[in-house]
């Protein structure tokens, strides 16, 4: 112990301090006094009796720390994520002898678990998403990469304009050999639908391309599109292009159309594991009866559609697909904060949107109907909607209004709204009868609105609630891209094989001074030469660096015979440096509008 002692005096008293563009300077014995804690032969004798007597172990946060020295735990959600300071050479006090596991503490977990409290804040849950997260963005992910085999005779039928198409259609059976010659009907006409990625912004889109379609020419598509992409009331007033479109949370945004390849083309925003309500809750097998969903769940879904058609109508536009094969379903995260108290599903939250607006008012462009009349339209298709949640069955219009009279649609309707009556409150019942009610007209969309003004603020407590919880979430986002952001200037700099004509730019200078604090961060060894894989050491120490916090740290060539002491805010300053070097001199990118950190 003496001899530690000896070596931590004289290092304290010995070495040089390097600045930026000065270079080393001896410490003077008043700067180490200052900004180092004194190590006296005092202190490394009561340390290495706290070391003899081997005290038990010290639990906090679920870290067993040994030794007496009881470290300074923070619980901030920061980067160090409740994990103590691991700098292992960032002072002299800190050599002293410490040794230390990062192995949960069973009990401990057991007590954070049945408390009241927040979760305890750790790297994994501070740095990145939660687990359920994580797999459920990493599934949308792969869905968003999935592309069609090469040789697949379906890439012929996707314009020039776009690429790594993927079809959409038969989505279960796309490994199918023969899947390329089914050919779906949608709107009365033969359809496919791909996801793609535009050559001219990289982003994807949903393309749907319609086959023998005579009635649709130029002129009609332009003023459909001027219609919805140019209206007034819409949040995006740009003209017709990819970066116009209807903008409204409960629409499937439309950009364009356009005629090519002898068939029509609509472009649609693509939503990632999206699903339609048909398909995600009446799928069910021909004879059997569905289940009717909880009121709850209705009055959201409701909530979310009369959004969404309060928008349209307000624009002086009618939605004209509200069908149950037209509206998309998302799971709106997957942490399941927001669940179902009642009914068989107990799902996450759902988010709708009614897909394929402007595509029937380009179809049946010629058909001489009233906005009013369309409107009133939209009005009986969502009580239909309605009606079928409540009912379990799918009820389409069609069923209820085509070539009935008034008599027929009510012998019709009494069964339904006898099992509605009885099942659901009075205010759903009411609701969906004067939707339906074939004596009168059904009400417009600010009457709805104004019925159900109520269940309106629980919706909106529900959203602010999934808002919370994704903060959360995109907190954890910003803090490891902040490491990444670090990792990849340092990945540029260290060990450069050469830089222009200088061979040893990476092992001289700045660099070299980046080189060694890859060490301090990366490249921990004990005393025997085991690595020491601290992940709070190194999320600690690219905290302070990108902080360029004014605490030093000692620097020790791989020889031991260069030390050095440095802060972070030099190693930061270091860091731009050379990263700004290499920016200067480097290759131009490709003009492909990515952001040059």
């Amino acid at each position: 112990m003496d001899d530690i002692t000896d070596t931590v005096n004289e290092l304290s008293l010995n070495a040089k301090e390097w600045r930026p563009n000065v270079g080393f300077a001896p410490t003077s014995n008043s700067v180490d006094s200052a900004s180092q804690p004194s190590f006296s032969s005092d202190a490394a004798s009561a340390a290495a009796d706290d070391t003899t007597t081997q005290q038990a172990a010290v639990a906090v946060n679920g870290t067993h720390f040994f030794g007496s020295a009881a470290p300074q735990i923070s619980l901030s959600n920061s980067w160090e994520g409740g994990v103590g300071d691991h700098n292992h050479h960032t002072n002299a006090a800190q050599a002293a002898p410490r040794t230390q596991t990062t192995i949960p503490s069973y009990h401990y977990q057991q007590a954070v678990n049945n408390s009241n409290r927040p979760p305890r804040a750790t790297l994994r849950n501070t740095l990145s998403l939660p687990s359920e997260e994580y797999h459920h963005y990493r599934e949308l992910t792969l869905q968003c990469q999935a592309e069609m085999v090469p040789n697949d005779e379906r890439h012929k039928e996707v314009p020039t304009s776009f690429c790594r198409a993927y079809c959409l259609d038969d989505h279960l059976n796309n490994n199918s050999q023969n899947n390329y010659t089914t050919i779906r009907s949608s709107f009365g006409y033969p359809t496919r639908l791909f996801r793609v990625t535009s050559t001219s912004d990289g982003n994807l889109y949903c393309l749907r391309r319609m086959d023998s379609v005579r009635c649709v020419s130029h002129k009609i598509v332009q003023t459909v599109m001027h219609q919805w992409l140019s209206n007034p009331s819409g949040r995006d007033k740009t003209t017709v292009s990819l970066s116009g479109g209807f903008d409204h949370p409960g629409i499937v945004r439309w950009y364009k159309c356009f005629i090519s390849q002898r068939a029509v083309f609509f472009v649609h925003n693509y939503h990632a594991g999206a699903v339609t309500f048909k398909e995600r809750f009446f799928n069910i097998p021909r004879g059997e009866n569905g289940v009717p969903l909880p009121e709850s769940f209705i009055w959201s879904c409701l909530t979310q559609l009369v959004s969404a058609i309060a928008a349209v109508h307000g624009s002086n536009l009618a939605v004209r697909t509200l069908q149950l094969n037209h509206i998309l379903c998302t799971q709106e995260g997957s942490s399941g904060v927001i669940k179902l108290n009642s009914g068989p599903f107990g799902l996450p939250r759902i988010r709708l949107r009614i897909n394929c607006v402007g595509i029937v008012d380009i179809l049946e462009f010629e058909a001489r109907k009233t906005l009013e009349e369309l409107q009133r339209d939209d009005m009986r298709s969502l009580g239909c909607i309605l009606l079928s949640m409540t009912t379990g069955s799918e009820i389409t219009v069609n069923d209820i209004f085509r070539g009935n009279n008034a008599q027929q649609q009510g012998q019709i309707l009494v069964p339904y709204f006898d099992f509605v009556r009885q099942n659901y409150s009075r205010d759903l019942f009411v609701l969906i009868h004067s939707l339906l009610n074939p004596g009168v007209p059904p009400q417009t969309i600010r009457g709805v609105a104004s019925s159900m003004a109520m269940r309106a603020f629980e919706e909106l407590d529900e959203a602010h609630t999934c808002i919370d919880n994704m903060d959360g979430s995109l907190m954890g986002i910003y803090e490891s891209g902040r490491a990444l952001r670090l990792l990849l200037k340092l990945a540029f700099v260290n060990e450069r094989p050469e830089f222009g004509i200088d061979k040893n730019w990476s092992e001289s200078g700045d660099c070299y001074i980046l080189k060694l604090f890859r060490d301090y961060v990366f490249h921990q060894a004990d005393g025997t030469g085991r690595p020491v894989m601290d992940l709070g050491h190194v999320v600690s120490s690219l905290n302070k660096l990108d902080a360029a916090d004014e605490e030093k740290i000692v620097l020790v060539s791989r020889d031991g015979k260069n030390i050095l002491i440095v802060s972070f805010a030099d190693i930061a300053w270091c860091l731009e440096k050379a990263y700004q070097e290499l920016v200067e001199q480097a290759v131009p990118p490709p003009s492909d509008g990515m952001e040059r950190y």
